[in-house]
């Protein structure tokens, strides 16, 4: 083993110099125990608790929407129902409506034919007694010009009545 120029083996610790390095060491590990440790320890958790905290809000924040959207898609699934609702009935007032206004239309449509042919009749009944006499003076005209005389009252019934007695 080799001797250093002072006359002590060079591996062989030196006390004073261990117990300096000790007490410096102690200082050292007290200052920073007590002063740079609770700050590492702090900041640490501080961050700690914002990146957890981050991903808790995230997730409460995904739940909330998760809740917002079933309530929106229950809000949606009822106002469409409620809506088919309010279209079906509005479907079925408007079939009543038109109903209604049809079967009265068809009333007053055969009241005014009925009415008609009460009218037509009535006069049918009027010119047919207005032109009696007139058909009668001309049927009885004509069948003069055709016998090449003038028919009498007598003749002309007697001959009506024959005609009107003959089978169609």
């Amino acid at each position: 083993m080799t001797l250093a120029s002072g006359g002590y083996f060079v591996l062989t610790p030196i006390w004073h110099e261990i117990v300096i390095g000790l007490i410096a060491f102690g200082a050292l590990y007290l200052v920073m125990s007590r002063v740079l440790l609770p700050r590492l320890e702090k900041v640490y958790a501080e961050r700690h608790d914002r990146i957890e905290g981050g991903f808790e809000r995230a997730e409460q924040a995904r739940a909330e929407a998760r809740r917002v959207q079933a309530e929106y898609r229950t809000r949606i699934t009822d106002a469409r129902e409620e809506a088919t609702r309010i279209r079906d009935a509005a479907r079925e007032e408007g079939q009543r409506r038109h109903d209604e206004v049809l079967a009265s239309a068809r009333e007053e449509a055969a009241q005014s034919v009925q009415q008609g042919r009460e009218e037509l009749s009535s006069q049918r009944s009027e010119v047919a007694s207005e032109l009696r006499p007139d058909v009668a003076r001309l049927s009885r005209q004509l069948a003069g010009r055709l016998l090449g005389r003038e028919v009498g009252d007598d003749e002309y019934r007697q001959t009506v009545d024959e005609y009107l007695g003959q089978p169609a």
